[in-house]
């Protein structure tokens, strides 16, 4: 994980925090269930407690992080029928985004989801670390500006910490299958099918691609928890 101090930004150091504690635990450092034991938590990013206790409650509203009586701040940890629910309602936002976004999109949005696309391709059959959080990173970027267009801030929001709570799962998932393809091709159809302008098929498209994730994110668990010597 990189020290928030390394970079020169404009962001508050309250604010470098969340986004470093953010990444660290969307990445997997920080893992679903495990306590964020505040001190071990300042040191590992290079700070003090304070900017930490700021940044902690922000994630808390974002539902990726709980505080628990006596334990103080856990990653927040989902059973499947919980992930299954926020997927269910991911698709439900992500839908109604698509509808109207395919509607608004510039030549602009066109380019800008090519340009993405594109360097995500060069990344699926790589397997280190740092390919795969940078695939992820822009993985975000195309699901954003594929939706952005529809002028709907309120729904990118909840989106955003919908997606916050189950892509920890997701990235672990995928780390463990080193299978990006899949996700790939059904990217390069969403991007055409934005091109194209078809609202109906860029909708099914966005609806199969979400169903089809969780799908494969829930079949990963069953198989984990299956081979997990203490689940038995």
């Amino acid at each position: 994980m990189s020290t928030p101090l390394n970079g020169a930004s404009a962001m508050s150091l309250p604010e470098i925090v969340y986004h470093e504690l953010r990444n660290a635990i969307l990445n997997g450092i920080f893992t679903p269930g495990q306590v964020l034991r505040q001190e071990e938590v300042a040191q590992r990013l290079g700070v003090s407690r304070s900017p930490l206790r700021e940044a902690l409650p922000k994630l808390e509203a974002e539902g990726m992080v709980v505080l628990q009586p006596r334990r103080g701040y856990t990653v927040a940890a989902l059973d499947p029928e919980e992930i299954e629910e926020a997927f269910d309602l991911r698709c439900l936002l992500e839908t109604e985004l698509a509808r109207h976004s395919i509607a608004r999109r510039t030549e602009g949005d066109i380019a800008r989801v090519y340009g993405i696309i594109s360097e995500m391709a060069g990344l699926t059959t790589k397997t280190s670390d740092a390919d795969v959080a940078h695939w992820f990173e822009l993985n975000q970027k195309f699901h954003n500006a594929l939706l952005m267009p529809a002028g709907r801030p309120h729904h990118m929001r909840a989106l955003k910490n919908l997606r916050g709570v189950i892509e920890p799962y997701i990235r672990t998932e995928v780390r463990l299958t080193g299978d990006m393809l899949q996700a790939q091709q059904e990217h390069s159809q969403l991007a055409q099918t934005f091109v194209n302008g078809d609202v109906e098929a860029f909708v099914d498209l966005t609806r199969a691609h979400s169903q089809g994730t969780r799908n494969r994110l829930l079949q990963g668990l069953t198989r984990n928890e299956a081979h997990d010597p203490q689940s038995e």
